[in-house]
């Protein structure tokens, strides 16, 4: 069975390759239905990202509009 996380005591030390994270849980209620929601966020940000990573294009609507309007007969 492959562990997805490795809980390390207090005093231990991380191991050589990996990087030290925060973590938290994040609770929640919707108000529509009373839904309860939890998530564990990690705290990415204090990492470095790679620089490959980094860069996120956007497409304008206009361009998706007019690309539809050609594909469709």
């Amino acid at each position: 069975m492959k562990v997805a996380f490795q809980i390390l005591e207090n005093g231990e030390v991380v191991p050589q390759g990996y990087t030290q994270i925060r973590c938290h849980m994040v609770f929640d209620i919707k108000m529509e239905d009373f839904r309860r929601k939890a998530r564990l966020v990690a705290g990415g940000h204090v990492t470095e990202a790679p620089k490959c990573m980094t860069y996120s294009s956007v497409v304008a609507r206009d361009t998706v509009r007019l690309a539809l309007t050609l594909l469709h007969p």
